[in-house]
């Protein structure tokens, strides 16, 4: 076996063949072992090497405007696209943020209703009044939890005999947004009539 692979190692090419240098003269001299024939070169004019000259240099100076042109025009679009892909990834983890901070606000907002107005049917009235005081914290403007802290406050001063002032400077305070809501003209006679 050993003299086998011996013997095949010799039958291979000399490594050094593989890396024989190609040069010019490597390649004419195969080239005319091959052919048989020498290469047939024309001799040209000096006008002739001349035009070939202005050719060239006119097509490398074509190729530098092309480059140009298209560097000037490909390092824009490359940065704008950047530039909206950063944008579009920040401002849409940043609206997804606000959205589900908001979604949350929403979500705590209507426990605090609902919870407030358990609170109500139950006539536990200082939990009522602490459960939409925390809605109004998440929805300060809100008519909504106004009103209903205001009706949950006339129910503290008609049976509590507590918060009567509170609750008739809140339903002051609706009446002058809201002048024609009749609901809000009960809440205040309420008081009116309580809060002496």
């Amino acid at each position: 076996m050993i003299v086998t692979l011996r013997n095949n190692k010799k039958l291979m090419p000399n490594r050094r063949s593989y890396f024989k240098p190609s040069s010019y003269q490597v390649i004419k001299a195969e080239y005319n072992k091959a052919a048989g024939a020498t290469f047939n070169f024309k001799k040209a004019t000096p006008a002739q090497l001349k035009k070939i000259r202005a050719c060239i240099i006119q097509k490398r100076k074509r190729e530098a405007r092309n480059f140009v042109i298209i560097i000037c025009v490909a390092i824009p679009l490359i940065g704008f696209g950047i530039f909206k892909t950063f944008q579009s990834f920040s401002f849409s983890t940043q609206k997804t943020d606000e959205q589900s901070i908001k979604a949350k606000n929403e979500e705590q907002y209507m426990f605090y209703i609902k919870d407030g107005d358990s609170w109500l049917l139950k006539q536990h009235y200082f939990n009522a009044v602490f459960q939409y005081k925390k809605a109004l914290q998440l929805f300060p403007s809100d008519f909504e939890a106004n009103y209903r802290l205001a009706l949950a406050y006339s129910y503290r001063c008609q049976y509590d005999f507590e918060d009567c002032g509170i609750g008739m400077k809140l339903t002051q305070k609706l009446e002058d947004q809201f002048p024609s809501n009749q609901n809000i003209k009960k809440i205040k006679s309420v008081f009116v009539h309580w809060g002496e």
